[in-house]
């Protein structure tokens, strides 16, 4: 508790994010008996017994998307925010330009991909949050949308945090992680038997990083890999800030895109 407490103040994010409500139907916004010829953004809700309350999520559909075909699916995740958290799903939307970022890589890849943002609150994406997310939302987006097994995570700060915790402990469920600027725990090596079985996973972090610094990622990779854990690790200039997780987007959407080949 202390460790997640320390975590939340380290790692917040001043800026709120847009907040609004939609229906629960999955197909509110888009027409199932059509193609929509440009990708759409579908803002969901569903009742969690996990988390005993409503849990909001946002779904990035790509241009062309058709409901009869099944797709690989990108979790991305948001990092820690104050203030208002009733729409945190559309952090990625609101403040990373998402939807523009993976327009373009669609137009330029050929790879077309669905992204789910859930709405983390200020959870760590563990605890009550983890059942959550693997058993009722994981199953949920499959069935609405036709999931084809291919799942790769993504995310920032918090969500780096979340990325790297799924991505090991339910390797099988995914196929590649990129973990942004995470906070890291190196007890998550003890959760390694198979390095072999985990999936792809890099770590990119800007060297002027205050919030979670170079210091402590670091060790954290030496430790993975002293485990046989390959890790591609990326440092450059930048600090804890949108300005820096919308040059990692790309790189995300295209690791994740080779891996669902």
């Amino acid at each position: 508790m202390k460790k997640t407490i320390l975590f939340a103040a380290l790692l917040a994010l001043l800026v709120g994010c847009t907040s609004s409500t939609k229906d629960n139907d999955p197909w509110g916004k888009v027409d199932p008996g059509k193609t929509p010829q440009k990708a759409s953004v579908m803002e969901l809700t569903m009742q969690s017994s996990y988390m005993h309350q409503t849990m909001t999520y946002s779904v990035w559909l790509p241009a062309g998307y058709d409901k009869n075909k099944s797709y690989p699916i990108l979790y991305l995740l948001h990092g820690y925010e104050y203030g208002d958290q009733s729409r945190l799903d559309r952090c990625w939307l609101d403040k990373g330009n998402a939807s523009k970022i993976a327009s373009e890589y669609q137009e330029s890849s050929g790879v077309a991909m669905i992204i789910v943002m859930p709405n983390g609150l200020s959870s760590f994406y563990i605890g009550d949050y983890e059942d959550y997310f693997e058993k009722e939302l994981l199953p949920k987006i499959d069935a609405d949308f036709k999931g084809n097994g291919k799942r790769a995570i993504a995310g920032l700060s918090m969500g780096g945090y979340g990325t790297l915790y799924h991505a090991i402990k339910y390797h099988d469920k995914f196929l590649y992680a990129y973990a942004m600027s995470p906070a890291v725990d190196n007890s998550w090596a003890n959760m390694v038997t198979d390095p072999s079985a985990l999936p792809g996973i890099t770590i990119e972090t800007g060297t002027e990083d205050q919030t979670t610094k170079l210091a402590t990622i670091r060790p954290f990779v030496n430790t993975m890999k002293g485990k046989g854990v390959e890790i591609e690790f990326i440092t450059r200039p930048g600090t804890h800030e949108w300005p820096f997780w919308q040059v990692c987007l790309p790189k995300a959407l295209q690791k994740a895109g080779e891996s669902f080949k």
